[in-house]
């Protein structure tokens, strides 16, 4: 990175210091949360011994959780793990097992976890209206997440594949999210 930027940067991380709260105080906002996982393209396939790369998507990313009102205001967005992982595993490594509970309303990738998330459809048998009618209601409510996904992945520094050395990224997302958060009007872990 050139020095100006690298300057930059170590600036806006000591501002952000003061502005910081922990992720408890974030998530004490009334009524139920919801949260789902996004992956943030990088364009470098090894670094610092991690594994970014995603089988599924055949793209090197990062995974995050993201965690947002029923209004949609976003409450935090955990740091990186490499997108090899799965929204579960994200979950457990960032303890948010502590912090969510069953009023938290997630996707079919936390199913297991102690959240409100849909029932899965089997082929061998027919769904009941019943259990349609509980997943269309949690998937709608859940819709709202999903615009806010949108929203981070336009914020400057997210919105295109991330070129830099991996070793630097957890820098950088934090002063993106800490800037996305400050523009947002809302704190930021």
């Amino acid at each position: 990175m050139p020095a100006p930027f690298t300057t930059l940067l170590k600036a806006l991380q000591e501002l952000q210091k003061t502005l910081i709260k922990p992720l408890q105080e974030n998530l004490k906002a009334p009524g139920s949360l919801v949260i789902d996982g996004t992956l943030i393209p990088t364009c470098n396939w090894r670094s610092l011994g991690r594994r970014p790369f995603s089988g599924k998507h055949k793209r090197s990313r990062f995974n995050h959780q993201i965690i947002c009102t029923l209004d949609g205001k976003p409450l935090s967005i955990t740091d990186p793990l490499p997108g090899a992982r799965d929204n579960a595993h994200a979950f457990r490594v960032h303890s948010l097992d502590q912090l969510l509970d069953l009023s938290t309303l997630a996707d079919k990738g936390h199913i297991g976890l102690g959240l409100a998330t849909p029932s899965k459809r089997y082929k061998a048998r027919k769904t009941p209206l019943g259990i349609k009618a509980v997943n269309k209601f949690i998937n709608s409510c859940r819709a709202v997440v999903k615009q806010v996904i949108a929203q981070v992945k336009t914020w400057r520094g997210l919105d295109s594949i991330f070129r830099q050395p991996l070793s630097s990224y957890l820098r950088v997302f934090g002063v993106v999210r800490g800037w996305g958060f400050y523009e947002t009007g809302g704190t930021f872990e």
